[in-house]
């Protein structure tokens, strides 16, 4: 990967032009970014590996960085390097994930289970639902751009998810089609160590820190539509949220 993007950034390099080249090796990295040849997280070579590679001076290598830095597209990690900075930005008040990430890149699921299960204690008075209740459970790794990037868990009545093992993408895009809406949410967010299992999924080392949203959604009638957990990547997610302060 790294030969490519450097053989590819060469290419476009025109010692000829007017355009300094330092402004073309930045054009150059921001295409890298746009084609997803570099995605967030990438290590970008060193300034001294960049100038031997490309031909140019470690002047030109630093002020290319530096304004990409300045754009925040890259970031300076000590002991790492300069590292591409495009983190997954998720409105918690914007609609559900596949929606929201499209805008941002290819997203997948990696499904780990799609059944109907038995309401526990915990989860009927979650759920608002007896204990002998039928409900929806569905598991799976959310990736972007074929980056695991989260483990959502949820729980649903099955009047809302009758099938759940058809459900092949989008929950909130089934529901539209069905008519059901939510209406309002409530988030819980905290930091959450992974077990063992969890880190291997999402492919990060054993103990870093991660974040945890608990989720509940209701309709307009008051109707739980779901409750559950997705497990982020706190490298990867950047949350935003707004608050509406005043009537006026």
């Amino acid at each position: 990967m790294e030969q490519k993007f450097l053989n590819q950034v060469k290419d476009q390099l025109d010692f000829d032009s007017s355009t300094p080249l330092y402004i073309q090796l930045k054009q150059s990295i921001e295409q890298a970014i746009a084609s997803k040849l570099l995605v967030h997280g990438s290590i970008l070579p060193s300034e001294r590996k960049l100038s031997v590679a490309l031909g140019v001076s470690r002047v030109t290598i630093v002020k290319a960085l530096a304004e990409l830095l300045e754009q925040g597209m890259v970031v300076k990690k000590h002991g790492k390097g300069t590292m591409v900075n495009l983190p997954i930005h998720y409105n918690l008040s914007g609609g559900g994930f596949s929606s929201q990430l499209q805008q941002q890149g290819a997203v997948s699921n990696r499904w780990l289970v799609r059944e109907l299960i038995e309401c526990s204690a915990e989860l009927s008075h979650q759920l608002e639902l007896s204990e002998d209740a039928c409900i929806a459970k569905i598991k799976r790794v959310r990736l972007a751009d074929d980056v695991p990037v989260s483990i959502e868990t949820m729980y649903i009545p099955k009047d809302f998810l009758p099938r759940p093992d058809l459900l092949e993408g989008s929950l909130y895009a089934y529901w539209r089609e069905q008519g059901i809406e939510p209406h309002t949410q409530d988030y819980s967010l905290s930091v959450y160590e992974p077990t063992e299992e969890e880190a291997r999924m999402l492919d990060v080392p054993h103990g870093l820190p991660l974040m945890k949203i608990i989720l509940k959604s209701v309709d307009k009638s008051g109707r739980v539509l779901e409750y559950g957990a997705a497990i982020c990547r706190s490298d990867y997610y950047k949350f935003e949220f707004k608050v509406q302060v005043g009537t006026s």
